[in-house]
Parts: C-alpha cells; structure tokens; sequence
C-alpha cells in the first residue's frame, strides 16, 4: 500500500515533443487490429512487460476520455495514469497524474493501431517523459535502464504473446 502519493504534472501531446526523453516504437503484430486493441486494453499486460507486476483498470467499462489505471512495477514503484485521448479501437493516450515515487515531472503514453494490408496491424508506442529537477543528474541513467528496456518489452512483449498460435 502506497503511503504518500507525489503529483505529477498531467501532460498533453507537446510533451511529445519537448520531453526530453522521447521513444517510439513501431511493430508490425500478427493479428488484426482488432485483437491487437483487446490486448492493448485486456487485464493481462503486465504478463508481457518486464518489471511490471500488475496493471489494474480503475474504472469502469466501457473505457474512454478519463479512463484511469495503476500500474505496479518492480521496485515497489506504482503509477495513477489518465487517458486524455480514446479513439476505440483506434488510439489512447494517458498522462501520469501521481505516482509512489518523486521521480516524474511530466509522463505520457501514446497507442495508435493500424490494420495492415495482410490482415496484420501496425502497434505505433509513444513515450514522453521528464523527470523532476533532482533527478536530472540520473535522468540518462533511468532512461537507459529503465524507460528503453521496459518499453522496449513491452511492445516486443506484446508481439510475441500475439504470435503464440499465428
């Protein structure tokens, strides 16, 4: 249980933009869009990703505009995300509003999911994060390694779980 909870500044799609610590990453899934949307907003992402260790919905479905999640990570680290933007089946995006840890000033996360001509989809992650003043010395270093690699997992997580049985 998280005893205080630090306020992070909720973001829009500039932080896209001036973050300094931007990814993105595009993947080609083997399934339809379809799917690849249900995985996107399914309860089990946190199997795929690395060091998350539960990502739990706290609102009701179906989800949209203000749609709220916690997502628990190694480390006892726990972040309170909102989504700002909800085109079923098409594209979300979250800001960070608080998390167990001082360590973010602005976060954001961007899913776009496209059919392919093949029958496939096309999964487009965004990530846009700062972190706060006291933590710039170490900024390079949790980018390198924490924000890539778990990105990077879970994306290439998320494709491999969906090629099982394709």
């Amino acid at each position: 249980m998280v005893s205080h909870w630090y306020p992070i500044e909720e973001s829009d799609d500039t932080i896209f933009v001036t973050a300094p610590f931007r990814h993105v990453r595009s993947v080609e899934m083997p399934v339809s869009a379809e799917e690849t949307w249900a995985a996107l907003t399914g309860d089990d992402v946190s199997s795929w990703t690395a060091g998350m260790k539960e990502l739990r919905w706290t609102s009701e479905r179906p989800f949209g505009v203000g749609t709220t999640r916690e997502v628990r990570m190694r480390g006892n680290f726990v972040l309170r995300e909102r989504f700002y933007r909800w085109e079923e089946g098409y594209r979300k995006t979250f800001t960070g509003v608080e998390s167990s840890h001082p360590i973010f000033r602005f976060l954001a996360e961007d899913y776009v999911v496209e059919p392919t001509r093949h029958g496939g989809s096309c999964l487009t992650w965004r990530f846009a994060a700062q972190v706060r003043p006291e933590w710039g010395p170490f900024g390079r270093l949790l980018d390198w390694m924490l924000f890539r690699p778990v990105g990077r997992s879970h994306i290439e997580g998320m494709r491999e779980r969906l090629s099982v049985g394709h």
